[in-house]
């Protein structure tokens, strides 16, 4: 632990030696000794994608009258409190329909479940084998009342450290915890539900949500529902993201959400005597203290309006690359999941080729799960060296740090919490 402790200091000390340039000292092998050491696993699986969401398209037929909405959900809702509606369309009442749901499934299931509500307020169901591409509203069945649990919002966790390129100190994957929802408003229109859930470092942090391959031009505007924002003292000096409009362009010209500039400020705006921001850590332990704070989760939510119908329906999971922005080496660098590992969509940061910073590891975890507990500060999400399992999820077969040896291994990992070492909200 002492070699490791002195590696960091001396890659942080180089990185300094950079400051005031763009230009920022990588030294390849260096970097992959200090990642090695810091990572918790022995072994990391150099095709790695870090992916748990599998995406497809249900084409659905609607021929039966008196059907008023179609959902496609991730678990049966009859007893099952867990059920998520991965997507939804309104129907138009006594006329027969055909169209397309977008849908993001977690890797580890199979199936998915057809469910119609009627206009009476009953409900049909119906179970789906996730390689097929089509279903008919007439081969659903009727259910029992009595047994139906109204299915949640899909929410997917965004869980960050922030220090990339550099390797963390715990591989906590808290220092910003994000949940996001969406739901289809109308043909033009999608609501993202963003909520702010932890923050776990004292580095000021700003966040925002690209939406990868849609053109700026093509959205006519992002608007916070009740004009509620994640930071409404606007005396606060911006920094990071320093402009503050809610729709922003990307270097490349595709849409980006801008969220907040201080993740601090976006929990607790209040600045102290001195008129700065208080930098507690917050959700990331269960008790408070001086520095450690429990807040209720913030969540904002943002109607995106796009210029032509049918657009907003088409706005996937995958298409949604939330990041944050932090201060490294005299420059602003972005935390991106491992998709958009190497995007610099607000920023110019590398110096060379981005790709030559592909060590395998992500800094970033993508978790489609509303349920899933983050681990507790310092505590790795995994760690798996010399045949032992220890963190937050290291459960034998269902643990963090196989999966981060083998992709094909423990892709159900974030169901398998050790309590003592999360944090649920």
């Amino acid at each position: 632990m002492r070699k490791l402790s002195r590696l960091i200091v001396v890659f942080a000390a180089l990185a300094l030696m950079g400051q005031g340039c763009k230009t920022d000292y990588f030294d390849r092998d260096f970097v992959d000794t200090v990642l090695h050491l810091s990572f918790h696993n022995d072994v990391v699986d150099p095709n790695h994608t870090w992916t748990l969401i599998n995406e497809g398209v249900m084409q659905v037929v609607v021929d039966v009258p008196d059907v008023a909405q179609v959902m496609l959900l991730s678990a049966t809702p009859l007893g099952n409190a867990k059920a998520e509606i991965l997507a939804s369309a309104e129907v138009m009442v006594g006329s027969p329909s055909r169209f397309s749901l977008h849908y993001a499934l977690p890797l580890i299931q199979d199936k998915l479940y057809v469910g119609a509500t009627m206009t009476d307020g009953s409900h049909l169901l119906g179970e789906i084998d996730r390689s097929k591409f089509s279903i008919n509203v007439s081969s659903l069945q009727s259910v029992s009342e009595s047994t139906w649990n109204e299915p949640s919002m899909q929410e997917v966790y965004y869980c960050y450290c922030n220090g990339y390129p550099q390797p963390s100190s715990s591989w906590d994957f808290n220092d910003l915890v994000l949940r996001i929802g969406r739901t289809l408003v109308d043909d033009y229109t999608i609501r993202l539900h963003v909520t702010l859930v932890a923050v776990g470092t004292k580095v000021q942090q700003a966040a925002a949500i690209r939406l990868y391959g849609v053109p700026y031009d093509e959205v006519e505007s992002v608007t916070p529902v009740n004009n509620k924002r994640f930071v409404d003292n606007t005396s606060l000096v911006r920094s990071l993201i320093r402009e503050d409009d809610d729709l922003l362009e990307s270097r490349k010209g595709e849409a980006v959400i801008n969220l907040f500039d201080d993740a601090h400020a976006a929990f607790y705006s209040k600045t102290d005597e001195l008129g700065m921001v208080r930098r507690y850590l917050y959700n990331v332990t269960p008790n408070t203290d001086a520095s450690h704070f429990t807040m209720t989760p913030k969540t904002i939510s943002y109607d995106v309006r796009f210029k032509k119908a049918g657009k907003a329906e088409n706005i996937t999971f995958s298409m949604f690359d939330p990041f944050i922005v932090y201060n490294y080496n005299g420059s602003k660098w972005e935390v991106h999941k491992y998709t958009y590992k190497f995007d610099e969509v607000l920023y110019e940061y590398y110096s060379g080729s981005p790709q030559s910073y592909d060590t395998g590891y992500t800094w970033a975890l993508e978790i489609p799960y509303s349920w899933f507990a983050y681990p507790r500060e310092d505590v790795p999400m995994g760690s798996y060296k010399k045949g032992a399992l220890y963190g937050a999820y290291g459960k034998y077969n269902h643990s963090f740090g196989q999966w981060a040896a083998d992709r094909y291994n423990s892709r159900d990992w974030y169901l398998y919490p050790e309590s003592n070492m999360v944090m649920y909200n």
